[in-house]
């Protein structure tokens, strides 16, 4: 495999890890910037937050 395409898997691994993160806390993802660092979720209150924990825990933040 070449560096881009072991970019696009890591990416694609990464993305799948983050809708399932975001799904298994009863959110959905609204909206996605990978270059910013932004992910819009929607979803009740207390899921959002469980979600944005568990992302950063994800991310390592």
């Amino acid at each position: 495999m070449t560096d881009e395409s072991d970019d696009i898997m890591n990416e694609t691994i990464f993305l799948n890890l983050l809708k399932m993160t975001v799904e298994n806390h009863g959110c959905t993802i609204v909206d996605l910037d990978l270059e910013n660092h932004i992910v819009n979720l929607d979803g009740p209150d207390d899921a959002v937050d469980a979600c944005a924990r568990a992302i950063a825990e994800l991310v390592g933040d």
